[in-house]
């Protein structure tokens, strides 16, 4: 790099952390060279796609219920000099607002591992969600955020396919296959190493001759974990709304079998979505 320009600088831009004199030297050194020019746009676009992912759920105010008794500030000791019980006016059952704030100061720090909050309300509850729900949700996000990806949409390339599944299998401790969806219109164009819920996650990403991309995300599951059928996860909230013209909603069909959970993720139509989720099963059952 350019003396006196570094990574840290590039990454403090593309955050909109500089201003002046920096803030002109890294812009003339992005004029003279493309790449990296092009590095500072991909990690805008993911900085924006976490944005659409995340806020939905981060944006929301913690109820008291949710905090410690001694972070609930002057709204707890009003509620007290009320003489208002606890119990009398209930809040909602709140799961991980707290952490998934943390979280996702956390996994935007390594720049590309993300979460997705296990968060649903009806009624104004708060539901808990099982584990291939929350699953399915964080597989959405990490669409979200690759797929759009020109340059860097994976790590290894289809054309390093023995290398990408040695690796991911030795990394979630199972013996991994990648599905052939040819037939069906995609091709594998590479994965990467994910995270899900805490743990690594495999991440194989495909592509239409239009451009169409979907990502199927596999992890182990907790032993004993029950298999479960095909069920349909849908991208909501902002992540919805900012969906490219033209595209179906961004969905996930997910399952689980033999304590390895999948999620197949793609702005498709429902029914399309699924046939290519059972043909992905019907080649692990065959594997």
């Amino acid at each position: 790099m350019m003396a006196g320009i570094h990574e840290a600088d590039l990454h403090a831009y593309a955050d909109g952390q500089l201003a002046g004199a920096r803030r002109a030297a890294v812009e003339a050194y992005l004029a003279q060279h493309p790449d990296a020019a092009a590095q500072v746009a991909a990690w805008r676009r993911q900085a924006e796609a976490l944005h659409r992912a995340l806020d939905p759920v981060l944006n929301e105010p913690v109820p008291l219920a949710a905090l410690p008794p001694g972070l609930h500030g002057d709204q707890g000791h009003t509620r007290a000099r009320d003489g208002r019980r606890d119990g009398a006016r209930p809040w909602p059952r709140w799961t991980m607002a707290v952490a998934a704030t943390c979280a996702s100061v956390a996994l935007l720090a390594v720049g590309g591992t993300l979460g997705w909050l296990a968060h649903d309300r009806l009624g104004g509850s708060t539901l808990v969600l099982a584990p291939g729900e929350r699953f399915a949700r964080e597989a959405l996000a990490t669409h979200a955020v690759y797929a759009p990806e020109m340059r860097h949409p994976v790590e290894v390339a289809a054309t390093e396919e023995a290398h990408l599944v040695a690796w991911l299998s030795r990394r979630l401790g199972t013996t991994l296959q990648v599905p052939d969806l040819r037939a069906q219109g995609f091709h594998l164009i590479g994965g990467r190493l994910g995270v899900a819920e805490g743990g690594p996650s495999a991440i194989l990403m495909y592509e239409a001759d239009d451009g169409t991309r979907l990502s199927l995300q596999l992890r182990r599951m907790a032993q004993g974990t029950p298999d479960t059928g095909f069920r349909v996860e849908r991208m909501t909230g902002k992540g919805a709304r900012r969906r490219a013209p033209g595209r179906d909603p961004m969905m996930a069909f997910y399952w689980i079998d033999r304590d390895l959970g999948f999620a197949l993720a793609g702005p498709l139509e429902r029914a399309r979505l699924l046939t290519l989720a059972q043909v992905v099963y019907q080649q692990y059952q065959g594997g």
